[in-house]
């Protein structure tokens, strides 16, 4: 009976050390895969010149009341798509968790216009990006135009920080975007911008 029990023991070592021998190197893998790309200039060149290209749209938010809420002079940013800003895009705006109202005491959460601009600092902190990225804003009533875009991948993006009518149903604060894959010379009309829990994305 005491072989027998060595015998058990000697077996569970012995499936705990491959274990643990097999688990390591996956944690590693996933772990290493969590940090950020580090910054590439040779995928942002093409980006850089002047191009012959052109986007217009109009970037809004949706109300609860159904309304698209607009405002006059917001931000609005077109960032190359590569590896570096993919990863902040993910993290930061697909994902995006900003609370759309302040209901929660301030001192425990961070207002929603507050987060917004947290948002695009961790863009915009990195000076060597801003070469690259174009900026334009937005008239009364939501519509904007970049040229001389060059062709490329882009992300259209803009933090709204709440605007339209006077009663509370008409305000709206959140991150409204869009893809865009801009061809040489290609004058992209009518692009909807808005945050993509809407129908509209």
């Amino acid at each position: 009976m005491m072989r027998r029990d060595r015998q058990l023991r000697c077996w569970l070592a012995g499936l705990v050390l491959i274990t643990c021998f097999s688990v390591a190197p996956v944690q590693a893998a996933v772990s290493g895969s969590s940090t950020p790309p580090i910054f590439n200039e040779k995928e942002l060149f093409a980006y850089r010149a002047k191009g012959r290209g052109s986007a217009a749209g109009q970037v809004f938010l949706r109300a609860s009341s159904g309304k698209a809420v607009t405002q006059a002079g917001a931000s609005i940013y077109l960032i190359p798509m590569v590896s570096y800003t993919r990863s902040w895009f993910d993290k930061y705006v697909r994902e995006y968790s900003c609370p759309s109202k302040s209901s929660e005491p301030p001192m425990t959460q961070e207002s929603p216009t507050e987060c917004l601009r947290a948002v695009m600092a961790q863009l915009l902190s990195d000076k060597r990006l801003i070469p690259y990225l174009r900026m334009t804003r937005a008239n009364p009533t939501g519509h904007f135009w970049f040229t001389k875009v060059p062709a490329g991948r882009y992300y259209v993006v803009s933090p709204l920080e709440g605007s339209g009518g006077a009663h509370q149903d008409e305000r709206a604060v959140g991150m409204a975007w869009l893809t865009l894959d801009l061809d040489a010379e290609e004058k992209a009309t009518n692009l909807v911008v808005t945050d993509c829990r809407s129908s509209l994305c």
